[in-house]
């Protein structure tokens, strides 16, 4: 395995995630990974910032700002320098929510801390979390396929034209917690709507990531579908890279493997990140 990278991790700053930065890297070392990228939240929509503009720091849940967030590119830089030694590449990167407006705020934080690696996700329509159990029915109950496809699609396109993402993580997120609510009809979206995507992608020269969190839980997909992935890369969309979005050093790489295997029967590998 000592040619694949994970580049979709959360570390403790993370409210949902547990384990240390130096605790995921000890694991990384564990199952021969080649890179290791640090991926943190970092959630800005003001409209929900308070529940989602936090981090935990010692032990404390802690509103973050820039001050925090200097100190988690400084642990990953520490991580980095001593890893070194032992073959790990070890990577800056955020996961940042895309909101209509953020795109400003994105590129701030991507130049102020010299990110090596963005990964640009829908986790919200209408200001509310589709990618959390809880909040979800507040959406999903109250549209109808067609209405929630189209919001979806309206934010991944305003995504897909923003400079400072690599790529677009877990492209088809909404069936994670939409197919309670829409059945099976909700894997009959017009596989169209994501040629519309990737046109946007291939144009700014962006990617998208292949994300196996579903193999966390069990279930050997990925997201986005295969299907999917063999349209972005029959479309000539680079796949930015491969992520398993683990939140705990002991799901560090799940499913990793089985993707590269994907993508190499599919003649394509993972672009790492621009300037590396």
């Amino acid at each position: 395995m000592t040619l694949i990278s994970d580049f979709h991790v959360h570390p403790d700053y993370s409210i949902d995630a547990a384990g240390t930065i130096r605790q995921f890297c000890d694991r990384a070392l564990e199952i021969g990974l080649r890179n290791i990228c640090f991926t943190s939240h970092y959630d800005s929509n003001p409209r929900r910032i308070e529940a989602d503009g936090y981090w935990r720091y010692k032990g404390q849940r802690v509103r973050f700002d820039d001050e925090l967030v200097g100190r988690y590119i400084d642990e990953i830089d520490q991580a980095r320098e001593y890893y070194a030694q032992y073959g790990l590449g070890v990577f800056r990167g955020l996961e940042i929510d895309y909101f209509p407006g953020v795109e400003g705020e994105a590129q701030r934080v991507r130049d102020k801390y010299r990110l090596d690696f963005v990964v640009g996700s829908v986790h919200c329509l209408d200001d509310i979390a589709i990618s959390d159990k809880r909040e979800a029915p507040g959406y999903f109950l109250k549209k109808t396929l067609s209405q929630m496809v189209d919001d979806y699609f309206s934010l991944l396109r305003r995504a897909a034209e923003t400079p400072a993402f690599d790529c677009l993580g877990h492209l088809d997120y909404y069936i994670r917690y939409g197919h309670p609510y829409y059945g099976d009809d909700i894997y009959e979206i017009e596989l169209e709507r994501f040629d519309e995507i990737f046109a946007v992608l291939k144009m700014n020269g962006r990617g998208i990531e292949v994300n196996t969190s579903p193999f966390r839980f069990g279930k050997r997909k990925f997201h986005p579908a295969k299907e999917i992935i063999v349209r972005a890369v029959n479309s000539g969309v680079s796949i930015s890279s491969v992520g398993s979005d683990a939140h705990k050093p002991e799901t560090l790489s799940c499913g990793v493997a089985e993707a590269y295997e994907l993508l190499t029967a599919l003649g394509a590998r993972p672009v790492f990140p621009r300037g590396l």
